[in-house]
C-alpha cells in the first residue's frame, strides 16, 4: 500500500491588545505605564498554518517506509504588516486638509493632524485606518478614511550559485520554507549529492550548511528552515573541476570564486577577488565556514597589511565560504540635540559620549547638560538609567571618564525649561521598542 499525504488547512489567530494611539502632545493615554515591556517583534503574526501529515500502512508485516520529499505550494500572502520605513498615503473623503503622505518613523510611529502621534508598526492596512477613523471621529463626523501603502519594505529571498537552476530572487511569503524556495526555483541544476548548499540569514550574519539529499529525500526535515526577507541559498558544484569558495555579505562583488583543490586561496586574496569590502563591512566579525564549523576573525589588522595576524595564516579550500557581515552597531541620540535620530557606531571602534554628542550636533541652549542621560536595556530586561554631567566632561573639568555608548543605547538630554521624566518622553517616543530592537543587533 502506497504512503497517503493528509493535508489539514487551519488558521489561528490571536487577539492582542493594539499599540498606544497618542495624542496631538505625544503624550500616552491613560492605563498604560512608564516603561512598556520589551517584546520581541514577530513577522506576520498569526498568518495561515499548513500541516502536513504523512500516513502510511501500519501492518506488522510491512517493513516501515522512508518519508518522501514533499514540495508543497508557499502558504498564500497574510495582511501585511507595516514596519518602520513603509511610506503610507492616507486621505479622508471631503477634508482635503487631513491628505497625507507619512513615512513610518525607526520607533513605529508616525504623526497626524489632529491626533498627533500615532503606532503603525505590527498593524495590517486595515487595522491602522480602523485606528485613524476611531480617532478622528472626535472631529469629523463618521469620517471616510483611506489608507494606501505607497512603498513597503523589500519581501524578497535569493537563490544564487553556479548550480542553482533558476537564479535569482522570489517574494518571501509568510510561512516560507526553504523546500518552498527550491520549488519555485527549480532546484539545483545538477545532482543534489554534486551540489554543496549554503543558506545565508539573519541579514547575511548566519550561514547555515544544508545537506541537499537529506533535506529532499525527507531524511532531515529539520533543515528544511523558515525564510525571512533577506535570505540567500546558494547552491554550487561540488564538481572537483569547478573548485570554488563563495564570498558573502558586505563585499563590492560577492558571488564565487576558484580556488586550488590544494593550497586554497589567502583571505587577502580571496577580499581583493570581491572587489573589497563596503565601507558598511564589519570587519572585525568576520566569519569562516569550513567542514561546517564557523570561526570568527579580525579582518582589519590583515587589511592594513599585518600578515602576522590570525587571519593572515587562513586559507579557504573549495566548498569554503566567507561571510562578512554589515556594521549594525548604533545608538539614538534624544532629547535637546541638534540633531535627533541614530548614530552609526564604527566597526572595531568605541563612541564616547562627547563625540555621540558632537556627532548629534551638541547640546542645544535649553539642554540641561548636567544631567545627560544614558539609558541601556539591563540583564533583567529593564532600562537602566546612567546620568552624567556633560558639562564638566566638555569642559574638561573634574577627573570623571568620558563613558562610552553600546550598541543599542539611547542618549537623552532633557530640557531645563521643559522638565520631562525619562518615563513619560521613552512612553511617548516608543524608544524604549526601539532600544529592544538595537538590543539585539
Amino acid at each position: 500500500m502506497r504512503p497517503k499525504l493528509f493535508f489539514l488547512s487551519t488558521s489561528a489567530s490571536a487577539s492582542s491588545p493594539n499599540p498606544p494611539l497618542t495624542g496631538e502632545g505625544g503624550e500616552e493615554r491613560a492605563g498604560r505605564g512608564l516603561f512598556p515591556p520589551f517584546r520581541l517583534p514577530r513577522i506576520g503574526a498569526g498568518g495561515p498554518l499548513l500541516l502536513l501529515a504523512l500516513a502510511s500502512p501500519t501492518h506488522a508485516q510491512t517493513p516501515p517506509m522512508a518519508a518522501p520529499a514533499v514540495l508543497t505550494a508557499p502558504a498564500p500572502d497574510a495582511p501585511y504588516i507595516l514596519s518602520p520605513d513603509d511610506q503610507l498615503d492616507i486621505s479622508v473623503q471631503g477634508h482635503d486638509e487631513f491628505k497625507s503622505s507619512v513615512t513610518i518613523l525607526p520607533d513605529g510611529t508616525f504623526n497626524y493632524p489632529v491626533i498627533g502621534k500615532v503606532h503603525a508598526a505590527g498593524q495590517t492596512v486595515d487595522g491602522l485606518t480602523q485606528r485613524l477613523t476611531k480617532g478622528l471621529s472626535a472631529q469629523l463626523n463618521q469620517p471616510q478614511v483611506t489608507v494606501t501603502l505607497k512603498q513597503g519594505r523589500a519581501r524578497k529571498v535569493s537563490v544564487l550559485g553556479g548550480a542553482a537552476k533558476s537564479p535569482g530572487l522570489y517574494d518571501c511569503r509568510t510561512g516560507m520554507h526553504l523546500l518552498d524556495l527550491i520549488a519555485l526555483s527549480g532546484g539545483p541544476a545538477v545532482s543534489p549529492a554534486l551540489t554543496a548548499a549554503t543558506l545565508v540569514t539573519d541579514n547575511g550574519r548566519t550561514s547555515t550548511p544544508i545537506d541537499l539529499p537529506k533535506l529532499l529525500s525527507g531524511a532531515d526535515a529539520a533543515q528544511n528552515l523558515p525564510l525571512s526577507p533577506g535570505d540567500v541559498l546558494f547552491l554550487t558544484p561540488r564538481d572537483a573541476s569547478v573548485a570554488q569558495v563563495q564570498v558573502v555579505g558586505e563585499v563590492t562583488k560577492p558571488g564565487s570564486y576558484d580556488a586550488p583543490t590544494e593550497s586554497g586561496v589567502s583571505l587577502l586574496s580571496l577580499i581583493n577577488l570581491a572587489g573589497g569590502a563596503t565601507v558598511k563591512a564589519a570587519l572585525t566579525q568576520a566569519q569562516v565556514m569550513h567542514a561546517g564549523q564557523v570561526t570568527t576573525y579580525n579582518l582589519r589588522p590583515l587589511l592594513t597589511s599585518d600578515l602576522r595576524s590570525p587571519a593572515g595564516r587562513v586559507r579557504l579550500v573549495p566548498g569554503d565560504v566567507l561571510l562578512i557581515p554589515a556594521n549594525t552597531a548604533q545608538v539614538l541620540a534624544l532629547g535637546e540635540v541638534g540633531t535627533k535620530g541614530v548614530l552609526p557606531i564604527p566597526d572595531g571602534q568605541t563612541l564616547p559620549l562627547t563625540v555621540a554628542l558632537a556627532l548629534s550636533g551638541g547640546i542645544t541652549a535649553e539642554g540641561d547638560k548636567k544631567n545627560v542621560n544614558i539609558v541601556r536595556r539591563g540583564p533583567d530586561g529593564k532600562a537602566v538609567v546612567q546620568v552624567v554631567n556633560a558639562d564638566d566632561l566638555l569642559k574638561g573639568k573634574g577627573d570623571a571618564p568620558d563613558p562610552t555608548l553600546r550598541p543599542g543605547d539611547i542618549l537623552y538630554v532633557p530640557s531645563r525649561s521643559h522638565p520631562q521624566t525619562l518615563g513619560t518622553v521613552l512612553s511617548s517616543l516608543g524608544a524604549l521598542s526601539f532600544l529592544g530592537t538595537l538590543g539585539r543587533l
